[in-house]
């Protein structure tokens, strides 16, 4: 026995000796725990509790809490107790909790973030042993944590309400989770945000919009609360709610996870390759989508207008992403061409993962094609066997439509993709084009596509509005897919746009092929020999070799370096 050792009484027994032991268990549970935390948690904690806007924010909650309390039970009056007033009490509680979650902790996570690159302190932050990852993770659980305080100051009222009866328990939870999945997604958003810039012009830009988009969620926050309460019943009983629910939840996660690794990609170092993991995500946005419309078209609704719906939502989401990835740099850093494929099948599979507005081109352009096959493939099984109920649920001209919209998205797609591309590559030869620019130049292009016709019509034609849709406005992709798809029988005009339309698209993917073939030709280059030796070294710190026995009677102690005899 150790000298500092406390002898126990000579009475106690397992039991004194088990109550000894659990407070000591605990404790160095919390010293491993802490141990572990992320630092740049504890240091956000710190400063965000000692600070004023943290304090004031916190204050005004526990008062305005406080203040409905007495003012919702004056206006109720008596019978607020035995008339099912909690739903009207709960829709101010959830206003009152929704504005900081939904407003204050995003628009604070932006700010953590931005005010690094504007001080440039982030580059103290880059040369410690913190990865990207663990700084914006560690940003985002400072976020988090504040979310948790201020639920715990109101979770009583809720409590409360739910005690006055007029609104179900279920429907208090669903509230309070997808709450805070928004108040967490929306501060993840604010760490991207502030992520794209270290300009503090730009940045006041980019706040003003923040606080824009912030105040319009907690708008939309409080009606679909006021929706839930009082014009819903959820039925928590049905499996098609909990199907939904998880669907809601499986592509929050993936787009969670795809707004993370970007937030990563845009703080960490220039030479290392920051679109993989971000095309993987992708895939597995894609594959996900897929398959819960394909659980609701064979499980529940074998309507048309479900695969309509994943079209439209494909198109949409590989062009957003088509956007970005076009506005990646094209050059390769020898870090990023020392990790590229080298076998055949890599090469062909693999090749498309590598970061360039190229590849990325094709990627966008392969995404939307292989919706468009899925759909093919479910029209020609309908049209040829006549699965389940498919053939009492469709009309007649349903397969034509779909196959003719699913056309008209994948080329709108490659068209427009394809022009942003080739002024982007364009304005390299004047100059760097961020991603941002890039961006900005895909949207000003559907923009602009939308707007010129109108414009011409409104001036050739002062009822504008009343003319209905005409082939001027081809270059609209919205108009026109709502022409083709809002009616099972296709307009007159269809075989024109199925001529133009993909016959653009073709040109242009064509004119981006010689770009896309360079990118493609980037093959793997070795490992010069200091960074080979450098790796070797940092591999052998990371995982030492194990002692190795020379006979049958040396003894290999644990954690020894050598043999002893």
């Amino acid at each position: 026995m150790s000298a500092s050792a406390e002898p126990l009484p000579l009475d106690a027994g397992p039991t004194a000796s088990a109550a000894r032991g659990w407070p000591a268990r605990a404790e160095r549970l919390l010293v491993w725990v802490g141990e572990r935390l992320n630092p740049i948690l504890v240091k956000e904690a710190r400063q965000s509790l000692k600070s004023k806007q943290f304090v004031l924010t916190f204050g005004l909650l526990l008062l305005c809490g406080w203040v409905w309390s007495f003012l919702g039970l004056a206006i109720f009056g008596p019978e607020a107790s035995y008339t099912g007033k909690g739903s009207e009490m709960f829709m101010g509680y959830a206003a009152i909790l929704a504005f900081p979650l939904l407003v204050i902790v995003p628009f604070w996570a932006f700010r953590s973030l931005a005010s690094e690159q504007e001080d440039r302190t982030y580059e103290l932050l880059s040369i410690t042993a913190l990865s990207p990852r663990q700084i914006v993770a560690g940003k985002l659980s400072s976020a988090g944590m504040q979310m948790l305080v201020y639920l715990s100051a109101i979770s009583p009222c809720l409590a409360f309400t739910y005690m006055l009866r007029g609104i179900a328990f279920p429907s208090i939870l669903m509230l309070l989770f997808y709450l805070s999945l928004g108040s967490l997604g929306l501060s993840l958003v604010g760490l991207l945000i502030g992520t794209l810039t270290s300009e503090k012009h730009w940045q006041v830009v980019l706040s003003v919009l923040l606080i824009v988009g912030l105040l319009w969620a907690f708008g939309v926050a409080c009606s679909l609360c006021s929706w839930v309460i009082w014009g819903l019943d959820l039925p928590v009983s049905t499996a098609e709610f909990w199907e939904w629910n998880a669907g809601l939840v499986t592509g929050y996660v993936t787009y969670f996870a795809l707004v993370f690794y970007a937030a990563v990609a845009q703080i960490t170092f220039a030479s290392d390759n920051r679109s993989t993991r971000l095309r993987i995500i992708m895939i597995i946005q894609h594959v996900g989508w897929v398959a819960w419309i394909t659980w609701v078209l064979v499980a529940h609704e074998p309507e048309s207008e479900i695969l309509l719906i994943l079209l439209t939502f494909l198109g949409l989401h590989w062009y957003v992403m088509g956007a970005l990835m076009t506005g990646e740099s094209p050059d390769l850093s020898p870090r990023v061409k020392r990790r590229l494929p080298q076998s055949f099948l890599g090469r062909v599979f693999l090749t498309w993962l590598n970061p360039g507005p190229g590849t990325g081109y094709l990627f966008a352009v392969c995404g939307a094609s292989a919706g468009l096959v899925l759909v093919a493939c479910i029209v020609f099984v309908h049209e040829a066997y006549g699965v389940g109920t498919l053939v009492q649920s469709w009309s007649p001209g349903d397969s034509e439509r779909l196959l003719v919209f699913g056309v008209l998205v994948l080329a709108y797609l490659t068209a427009y993709l394809g022009i942003g591309l080739l002024l982007i590559r364009l304005l390299h030869r004047f100059g760097q084009v961020v991603m941002f620019l890039g961006v900005l130049i895909q949207i000003l292009l559907v923009v602009a596509g939308c707007a010129v016709p109108a414009v011409v019509q409104t001036t050739m034609s002062p009822s504008y509005y009343s003319s209905g849709y005409s082939l001027l406005h081809i270059s609209n992709p919205f108009w026109t897919l709502i022409h083709v798809g809002s009616d099972s029988t296709l307009p007159m005009d269809t075989s024109l746009l199925l001529v133009v339309l993909p016959f653009a698209a073709l040109v242009v993917f064509l004119l981006n092929l010689p770009g896309v073939v360079r990118e493609v030709r980037h093959v793997r280059i070795a490992k010069p020999e200091r960074v080979a030796a450098e790796d070797a070294e940092l591999a052998a710190v990371k995982a030492p070799p194990e002692p190795v026995r020379t006979s049958p009677w040396d003894v290999v102690e644990p954690g020894s370096e050598g043999v002893t005899g």
